[in-house]
């Protein structure tokens, strides 16, 4: 489980908490902004609620499946335990308001982070829709069953035509009853799936008690406090970023036209990696570095990728998530490459590295 992966999993089990809604009689056929305000207004009738939720995402071809069980009492606790798969289940995430416990069970260790004052803790519903309706063009496709339940459609798609991150366009099924968010597709710019999000089982107003975000620390498990400004990586040039590497990091001597250094982000651990982005107006290219470690290879993620020859070595190449990328290693440093620009040009990038 790679770390883009489980950060986009967590921004998802946020929305999942606050795109879900109250009981509502169900009314006739809307416009999509008038679903949306609906969607908002119900709010406030939501005393708890829990929730599974179930998200597949394709990777070069291949599917992955990732299953937690969520229960919130809105605006500010909430408790989310991973069940699938085998290397996150058991993973817990509790927050109470003014703290946030992580249990790794895996490292049997609990990370202890305070939620700073001048972030509220409250979720702002009303900015994810109006930031919905603002950066994207709605629209009410029909409707569809859902696990057995009628559902609204509504079409998202970015008024930017350049598409700059992973997703081009997203539908998402809103239940004409309850009013609560029961799916999401999203697309990328080839319009390939690659991750559909289900929310199941989802309960209302059952009494959920507070003693659900009391975190208990398990036995023998160790406790490391941090803070948010500690665990977001910091922006470095490239003499700083190489002042915190324990090898020697690599730099293109080549770039397409029109792209430049932008900044490096060093991720130290076990795994130590940095990140070298560069920029062409909204376009991004990513160079990440680590140290080959040829006892944990396993097979590739990229599903069936090109073979493509990098000074004489294979290299991978393949599109994930509506980006080019190309991985290889040399030197004993495993490197990746991704971004818009064609398989020709990343080689010629990796060629002179």
């Amino acid at each position: 489980m790679n770390k883009q992966t489980k950060q986009i999993a967590a921004a998802l089990l946020v929305l999942a908490a606050v795109l879900t809604s109250g009981c509502a009689d169900q009314i006739s056929e809307m416009s999509a902004d008038e679903i949306a305000s609906m969607m908002e207004a119900k709010q406030e009738s939501i005393v708890d609620f829990s929730a599974t939720m179930v998200m597949t995402s394709s990777f070069g071809g291949e599917d992955m499946l990732m299953q937690a069980r969520m229960v919130t009492i809105p605006p500010d606790k909430s408790r989310v335990e991973y069940t699938e798969p085998a290397e996150l289940a058991g993973t817990v995430m509790v927050t109470n308001g003014s703290t946030v416990w992580t249990y790794d069970p895996a490292k049997n260790q609990v990370t202890k982070m305070a939620l700073p004052e001048d972030i509220p803790s409250e979720m702002d519903y009303t900015e994810l829709v109006k930031n919905l309706l603002d950066k994207n063009d709605i629209s009410l496709e029909g409707t569809e069953d859902v696990g057995g339940r009628s559902a609204y459609v509504i079409k998202a798609t970015p008024k930017n035509e350049t598409i700059s991150g992973l997703f081009a366009r997203t539908r998402v099924w809103v239940d004409r009853e309850n009013w609560m968010l029961l799916r999401m597709d999203m697309y990328d710019k080839d319009d390939n799936l690659i991750s559909k999000v289900e929310y199941k089982d989802i309960t209302f107003n059952t009494g959920i008690p507070d003693s659900e975000f009391i975190f208990e620390v398990p036995a023998g498990a160790e406790v490391v406090e941090t803070s948010l400004e500690d665990m977001m990586p910091k922006k470095m040039t490239l003499d700083e970023a190489r002042a915190n590497l324990t090898f020697d990091m690599g730099v293109p001597s080549y770039l397409p036209d029109g792209y430049e250094f932008d900044h490096a982000i060093v991720i130290g651990g076990e795994q130590e990696v940095v990140s070298l982005q560069y920029t062409n107006g909204n376009e991004r290219l990513y160079l990440s570095e680590s140290i080959s470690d040829d006892s944990d290879r396993s097979e590739s993620a990229m599903g069936e990728p090109e073979i493509v020859s990098i000074n004489g070595t294979d290299g991978e190449f393949a599109p994930i998530f509506g980006m080019n990328t190309l991985q290889w290693s040399a030197d004993g440093i495993d490197y990746s490459l991704s971004g818009v620009i064609e398989k020709d040009e990343m080689v010629n990038v990796a060629e002179s590295i």
